[in-house]
């Protein structure tokens, strides 16, 4: 049978700021996590979980007692 190949793949859905994924796809594709043309959110979650991708807040919070 002809067809994409499937990958192993889990779905997530999060509700979000109005925009923020269209922000999520810009940043990716910046980046160059790009499928189907366009920034890849999956990618880009991908590369965070895995360490390739270091994320950095910008401000200081506290979270159970923690600095974050």
């Amino acid at each position: 049978m002809a067809g994409r190949k499937k990958l192993d793949r889990t779905n997530i859905h999060a509700r979000v700021d109005p925009g923020t994924a269209e922000k999520l796809k810009e940043i990716a594709q910046k980046l160059g996590y790009i499928y189907d043309g366009e920034g890849s959110t999956g990618q880009l979650l991908d590369a965070i979980a895995n360490g390739e991708l270091i994320l950095i807040s910008t401000k200081t919070s506290t979270k159970n007692g923690l600095r974050i």
